[in-house]
């Protein structure tokens, strides 16, 4: 059957032929699509409108021209030997057209082709699109344009050698299939099956046009795409939309989409004529642009510009000017491309499907006579295990990067292996395992070669007097070669971390020579090709006999036999092609030598290893046999002391879970990492704005159906009379009987919706209406397994939900026994709930084993949209009276608008007046400016609101419903420092506003809430540098015209309604803070600790936390335990007046369960009950006991549980190691009235949720009132991108605190939490769009301190100035002298660099200058990192490393140890030369400038990167004490 068009199509063009022969022109448009049933002469161009053929599909292509003469074919035996089948045989190309005929045909013929060759006039076959260059003809089973081919194949004709090819095209973008077309002078022709001996031609072409498709698809709006998609987004999409699809073999790479970029360019543009109104052009697409250019700089063959096609072909001299490369350069890039197709092809029919996918290792027995005899590794000091090095940060996906000196590598049975025997690529299966010994120390950016003397270090030299720790690592997951100028560097990978190699012992300096030798070799291989003009001129044959010609003094030198040098080049392939692949320059890459190469290993057989994703495998003790020598020093990681109940909830987790996981290989236990997209992840959590921004719809109220299956039944009735009524008059009954079901007030019934599903409902009351109808309103519960909690919760556990839903009596199924649980609370009820617990739970497990009921437990209310479990409302529930607390605290529409007089109006639920002072948009009254792009500044351009003074209503006339949009205000804009000038934002108070008489009309939904506008004597202050209160003032008039400011008219008055009328309700924007949150924040500080929260601070650090909860006048912390000794010291210096215990929290927390006397119900080690019995008695009584902490708070190390889906064997002999048991141990025992947990942003995420869940689950588990959510500091005052994720707890009849507003501009998603059914949770909206202050920025947070040079020691300094910004003021205080303002000291090399940096926004080692230094000790080394061009494409270019801040942006995250080449390389001062100070880094943190540090300068930076932003804390804080307040009054 005919089909019409649907698709656009693109052409590819013939060559331009010498001296065509004249004839006619032909002035139809053959070439296109022609039109179908439908009208589709909008979609294919060049159909005229007089055009009456029959519809018919065609591809739209170029207009052949009519003109060349026919050629004889002539087909070689080989390839006219084609099986036919029984079909039959036509010479004339016309014959077999007019034979496949199914019907009348007006217009140009259409077939389709099965077995069908491309092949030249001699019959050799031909690449497809080498059809553009070379006359080429087909041979074919010519098919009618009917479905069913493989059925049909009777009804086709064979026809030889016919042709010649016009034309190509293809089309199919609107369908997302590609269709390739090739035309004759006959006809045109879909290509839908090749042959067996031309599969490999045509599928590469064919991927070549999925891409086409594929690419279009993501671009065009009209099929959903999206234009301004950025490149490596398209990349990634396309690649993951083709290697889904069904049948495809999943190999294609960006590298192949990119090769290929200027083909699937040309081939786009085309479509521009006939693009829908709503696509933008692709020939000026930016992203369609940057791929053809990534093609050209990838093929330097093209030499003029590529020609935009018309989509008409026109055989003149003028089109032929405009070929972008002659025939021989087009003939050249094809053929290449068609070889490397060829080879991926010919390892697919090996065993597997592409270079991607298979891995060619090295044979041990072909290396061994370039080794020594074999020889055994015996260690010479005491090794210890690198698992308990495992970083802290390995939240993260990267592993940390180390040093390791005085190496050896070597099997189980300790003998020594060559590092070649390890496959070089992660995921490559492998036959043999390999471990490894040596000195380790953390990496400090040094850039000495492999089995070199170091010579570098970017630190002082000072710091490597040792050679470091000695350790023995779990086996080697792959191994790299980087190499730049003259050095080359081994590093290997382990499950901890990545080593960079650095001598071996001169036992294994053997071992190493060869893979060194190996290296220089490649190099040499790689100049050699670079020297020549294209490096696809020297076969593997010639590049072979030139490193045989190599000078015998060369250290590359191997041999001048031909045949050895081709022997060794070949066994020991692996480590040349990995230079190869990872080498920069693609010309390189795909040159014929490596191709070679690759063969030549391929023929020797060597092992083939299948390829595989990166799996995080779970991980088991360290099998190196280091392990079982000697007395090696193993420091163990002690189980950490729980309680029963701690221990009880998660142990019956991971014995019900665990199991299930590994046996059915979950995906939550082995996480795939795609490598393509993996490379591409920056390190730092803020590229992830771009992903959290997806359009997620925000937590609505539960979507699941209610259409309840109704069914009559007589057996309904009242028991006894109304007992009031509804406030619409219908009567309110007691109790009912459904059939023979006894319905009471209270009850939990079941009811069906439409998909089958059983809904519990609590009765709230039951009414007949005045139709007659009984009816029943009620509150849907959810099983535990719906919320958050997921698996971590009980089975009998349900939620309580604020979802109403009212049903016919008729409709109830069955009732349901649940018990809406109310405990005793507090510490002194914990033994006696925990034994009703246990009778509770064996009495549900003795139901279950007779098959009985489930008995179900109701404890708490869930509100997702709060992110929240609260206590339930026992004295709100079920009473009966018509009135349902859920629907009563239902907000309307926050939306709507109501007008409520010409001087006021309800917007939002906030009420406005005249003369009140608002916030507007921004972006209202100017476009956003120009964002950076880096990491320290991306703030750039970011605005807060902008203050005005509402001066007038305009109600819409005429309108029925009024709009936000439509109904106008008229405001009197107030200006900030910040809008003259980045430096009058500096000298000025952050509150700061200017009056002007600038009035415009703002539409009231640009309106973000309230605020107010004061003289500066009249607003209240605080020696914290946060802002809580929505108070402004302004002393000057500032004129936008003229840029003048003058001082405030005496005849302006700053006053609004709100503040005429004393005690008058005043609401903020987003919370809506009230008027008990406008207090002088002055008084915090000064509550007395008798009315203060006693806390204990666990896990404490240097106290950030802690400082900033007593700075909101809410806790004073009588108790802190710290692990480390410099902490704990910084800690005490700052809070004298707490006892600070510098011990493990599991010994703690033994030595307070024994002194209390409940050793019965404490779980812990043998070492931990040792180390607590040595408490002396002074600690004894120190120590807090139940009933006297109030509050308790923390962040539980994560670096256990973070490795934990690595684990191989039963994973709770190992989560028993977490911190987080016990801590939770803590407040279960002490059962505090409050409690909170601070994390990294990766727990509630890390393990899909899995420790968040069970964390949470605890709590409840407790009888405690939960919050979680993810707060962002730099929101909260702090120049710093810090995400957090954090857990309130209350007791029950505690007031559950809420999450504090963020009060500044910061650009960072909104942090989501997700919830089942595809919902999430948000504890704060982004400010990216605007908030009530700007954000702070570096110039604010250290502009005043002294200048200090590289490696900067004095302790004490004096400021040299006064404070200038509002920040320097409140964080200076009352000091006097300045105190850690120490730098650490960079080495020669790394100073040379620095200084070399060019002092502007975002520059790092990208803009050093590539060239050489000379050092004082006369060598000569790159001033380019070595390591960076050579890696940067697998790294996201190293963004930042070397990288200065920006006096204007802020801080990037705060890490333990700032260097250039760390993690956060960003930490050049903008100004000076050198790393940012230990000072300047507590100040990015928010410290204030009178917080001490203790320890050297790694231990105080380390305190400073682990510490919570005391500004964060103190917002927190300020909700705890209004949560506190709120009870006491």
């Amino acid at each position: 059957m005919v089909k019409s068009p649907c698709s656009p199509v693109t052409t590819g063009k013939k060559r331009c032929r010498a001296k065509p022969q004249k004839k006619d022109e032909d002035t139809t448009d053959k070439g296109k699509l022609d039109e179908g049933p439908l009208d589709a002469t909008k979609e294919m161009n060049g159909v005229g409108k007089g055009d009456s053929r029959a519809a018919c599909k065609r591809p739209r292509r170029a207009a052949a021209c009519s003109d060349f003469k026919e050629k004889s074919v002539r087909l070689s035996d080989k390839s006219s030997v084609v099986a036919t089948n029984g079909n039959k045989m036509e010479e004339e190309e016309m014959d077999a057209v007019k034979l496949t005929k199914l019907g009348p045909e007006v217009q140009r013929p259409c077939r389709k082709l099965i077995d069908f060759i491309l092949h030249d006039a001699d019959g050799k076959l031909q690449p497809f699109e080498m059809s553009e260059i070379d006359d080429f003809f087909i041979t074919a089973l010519i098919m009618p344009m009917d479905d069913d081919l493989e059925k049909d194949r009777q009804k086709g004709v064979r026809c030889e050698g016919f042709g010649r090819i016009e034309d190509w095209a293809i089309s199919g973008y609107d369908e997302g299939t590609a269709v390739v077309w090739v035309s004759t002078e006959v006809a045109d022709y879909e290509c839908v099956k090749p042959a067996g001996n031309y599969k490999s031609y045509y599928d590469h072409f064919y991927e070549k046009a999925q891409v086409c498709v594929e690419v279009y698809r993501k671009l065009a709006r009209s099929v959903g795409g999206n234009p301004n998609l950025g490149l490596e987004e398209l990349l990634a999409s396309v690649v993951r939309s083709i290697n889904a699809i069904k049948g495809y073999s999943g190999t294609l790479s960006k590298d192949f989409v990119i090769s290929n970029g200027e083909f699937v360019y040309n081939q786009l543009i085309g479509l521009d004529e006939t693009a829908n109104t709503d696509d933008e052009k692709f020939a000026t697409l930016p992203v369609l642009l940057a791929l053809r250019d990534g093609c050209k700089s990838r093929v330097e063959v093209s030499k003029l510009q590529p020609n935009i096609s018309n989509g008409s072909l026109k055989i003149n001299d003028a089109e032929c000017k405009e070929v972008s490369e002659d025939d021989d350069e087009k003939l050249a890039r094809l053929l290449q491309q068609e070889e490397e197709w060829k080879m991926m092809k010919q390892r697919g029919k090996r065993g597997t499907t592409s270079q991607k996918n298979v891995y060619i290792k090295i044979s041990e027995a072909e290396i061994a006579n370039d080794y020594p005899l074999p020889a055994y590794y015996k260690p010479s000091s005491q090794e210890m295990d690198e698992y308990i090095f495992d970083s802290e940060d390995s939240f993260y996906s990267d592993v940390p990067v180390r040093i390791l000196n005085n190496w050896a590598l070597y099997n189980a049975d300790s003998r020594l292996i060559p590092l070649e025997l390890i496959p070089m690529k992660a995921g490559a299966e492998n036959d043999i395992v390999v471990f490894g010994s040596g000195f380790m120390r953390e990496d400090d950016g040094s850039c000495c070669s492999t089995a070199e003397s170091a010579k570098l270090s970017s630190s002082s030299s000072s710091n490597h007097q040792d050679a470091g720790v000695s350790i023995y690592l779990s086996p080697i997951k792959e191994w790299v070669i980087e190499f730049g100028g003259s050095m080359i560097c081994i590093t290997i990978r382990t499950d901890v971390a990545w080593y960079k190699l650095r001598q071996p012992t001169k036992q294994y300096a053997p071992w190493c020579e060869p893979v060194l030798k190996t290296a220089r070799l490649s190099v040499s291989i790689i100049t050699l090709l670079k020297e020549q003009s294209r490096a696809s001129k020297l076969s593997f044959a010639d590049v072979i006999k030139k490193v045989a010609e190599f000078d015998k003094g060369s250290p590359a030198f191997v041999s001048s036999n031909v045949a050895l040098v081709e022997r060794y080049i070949v066994v020991h392939g692996q480590i040349i092609l990995q230079q190869f692949s990872d080498f920069p320059d693609e010309t390189i890459r795909r040159s014929a030598f490596a191709t070679g190469l690759l063969m030549k290993m391929e023929q020797r057989r060597h092992t083939k290893l299948v390829m595989k994703k990166k799996v995080q495998v779970m991980r088991g003790e360290n099998l190196n046999p280091s392990a079982t020598m000697g007395p090696a020093s193993r420091r163990k990681v002690m189980r950490a002391t729980t309680t029963r109940l701690i221990n009880r909830i998660w142990s019956d987790y991971y014995t019900h879970h665990f199991p299930e996981d590994s046996k059915d290989a979950d995906v939550n236990e082995a996480k795939e990492i795609d490598d393509e997209l993996e490379e591409n992840e920056d390190e730092d959590a803020e590229e992830e704005a771009q992903i959290e921004e997806e359009n997620v719809s925000k937590t609505p109220p539960s979507t699941r159906s209610r259409k309840l299956v109704s069914q009559t039944c007589k057996e309904i009735r009242w028991e006894g009379e109304a007992i009031g009524k509804t406030p619409s008059g219908e009567a309110l009954y007691k109790c009912a009987y459904v059939r023979e079901l006894r319905i009471n007030l209270g009850r939990t019934v079941a009811l069906e919706d439409d998909s089958g599903e059983l809904v519990m409902c609590f009765v709230e009351y039951m009414f007949q209406k005045l139709n007659g109808a009984k009816m029943v309103h009620g509150r849907l519960l959810q099983k535990g397994s719906e919320t958050v909690l997921g698996n971590a919760a009980n089975e009998r556990d349900l939620f309580l939900t604020n979802e109403c839903l009212e049903f016919e009596l008729e409709d109830i199924k069955e009732l349901m026994s649940v018990n809406l649980q109310s405990l005793p609370w507090g510490h002194k009820y914990r033994k006696e709930n925990a034994e009703a617990d246990r009778i509770e739970r064996a009495k549900a497990e003795d139901r279950k084993k007779k098959g009985l009921p489930m008995e179900y437990l109701c404890k708490s209310l869930y509100w997702p949209e709060k992110g929240a479990f609260f206590s339930l409302p026992h004295d709100k529930l079920g009473l009966g009276n018509g009135f349902c607390s859920s629907c009563q605290q239902k907000e309307p529409d926050c939306d709507e608008l109501q007008i409520l007089s010409k001087n006021s109006f309800i917007y939002r639920n906030i009420t406005y007046n005249v003369n009140d002072y608002l916030y507007i948009r921004p972006d209202f009254f100017s476009q956003e400016e120009d964002r950076a792009t880096f990491k320290g500044g991306r703030n750039v351009g970011l605005k807060p609101y902008v203050v005005c003074h509402l001066l007038d209503v305009h109600e819409p006339a005429g309108s029925r419903k009024i709009h936000p949009a439509s109904t106008k205000i008229s405001v009197r804009r107030f200006y900030r420092p910040d809008d003259i000038s980045s430096a009058k934002a500096y000298v000025s108070d952050i509150r700061e506003v200017y009056y002007s008489e600038n009035i415009v009309k703002v539409p009231v939904d640009m309106i973000e809430g309230k605020c107010e506008v004061k003289k500066k004597i009249d607003i209240s202050n605080s020696d914290v540098p946060v802002m809580v209160e929505h108070e402004f003032f302004c002393e000057h008039f500032y004129d936008p015209a003229t840029g003048a400011l003058k001082q405030l008219p005496p005849n302006v008055k700053l006053m609004s309604v709100q503040q005429k009328a004393t005690g008058a309700l005043k609401k903020n924007k987003g919370k809506q803070i009230c008027e008990s949150d406008q207090v002088d924040s002055d008084k915090c500080t000064k509550v007395s600790k008798e009315n203060r929260l006693a806390t204990l601070d666990i896990f404490a650090g240097c106290g950030g936390l802690s400082e900033g909860l007593q700075q909101a006048g809410v806790s004073f912390t009588k108790w802190a335990i710290e692990y480390e000794e410099p902490a704990g010291e910084a800690f005490t210096k700052n809070h004298p007046e707490a006892a600070v215990f510098v011990d493990n929290c599991n010994v703690i927390l033994k030595a307070i369960m024994d002194k209390c006397g409940d050793a019965d119900d404490c779980i812990s080690t043998s070492e931990a009950a040792e180390q607590a019995a040595k408490f002396s008695q002074d600690n004894i009584m120190n120590l807090p006991v139940p009933g006297e902490v109030e509050f308790i708070n923390g962040g539980p190390p994560c670096q256990g549980f973070s490795g934990m889906n690595r684990f191989n064997q039963s994973p709770w002999s190992k989560v028993q190691c977490e911190m987080i048991l016990a801590f939770l141990s803590f407040a279960e025992y002490f059962r505090p009235r409050f409690f909170l947990l601070e994390n990294v942003r990766n727990f509630v995420s890390f393990n899909k949720g899995q420790t968040f869940r069970l964390t949470v689950a605890s709590l409840l588990e407790m009888g405690y009132q939960v919050r979680f959510g993810i707060l962002e500091a730099g929101t909260f005052g702090v120049a710093q991108s810090r995400k957090r994720a954090f857990i309130w707890a209350a007791a029950p009849g505690e007031t559950l605190p809420d999450w504090p507003e963020p009060m500044h501009v910061f650009a960072s998603p909104e942090l989501k939490i997700n919830l089942p059914d595809g919902k999430y949770y948000a504890a704060a909206k982004s400010t990216a769009g605007g908030a009530p202050f700007r954000a702070i920025t570096v110039r604010d947070t250290i502009g005043d301190l002294p200048k200090v040079e590289n490696g900067a020691s004095k302790l004490l300094l004096e400021y040299g100035g006064e404070p200038i910004s509002w920040f320097q003021k409140k964080i200076r205080g009352n000091t006097i002298a300045l105190n850690d303002h120490i730098s650490k000291e960079m080495n020669e090399l790394n100073l040379i660099r620095c200084q070399r940096i060019p002092k502007r926004p975002g520059c790092d080692w990208h803009d050093l200058p590539d060239e050489k230094v000379k050092l004082s000790s006369g060598q000569l080394v790159d001033l380019i990192p070595w390591c960076l061009p050579n890696t940067a494409k697998r790294h996201n270019q190293w963004k930042g490393l070397y990288g200065r801040l920006d006096w204007e942006g802020n801080f990037p995250t705060s890490v333990t140890d700032p260097q250039p080449m760390g993690k956060v390389g960003m930490c050049f001062h903008p100004d000076q030369d050198r790393i940012i100070t230990v000072r300047e880094c507590a100040r990015s943190q928010g410290f204030p400038d009178n917080y001490q540090f203790a320890g050297n300068i790694q231990s105080k930076h380390r305190q400073i990167g682990n510490a919570v932003p005391p500004p964060l804390a103190f917002a927190l804080g300020r909700k705890l004490k209004e949560a506190v307040d709120a009870k006491r009054q």
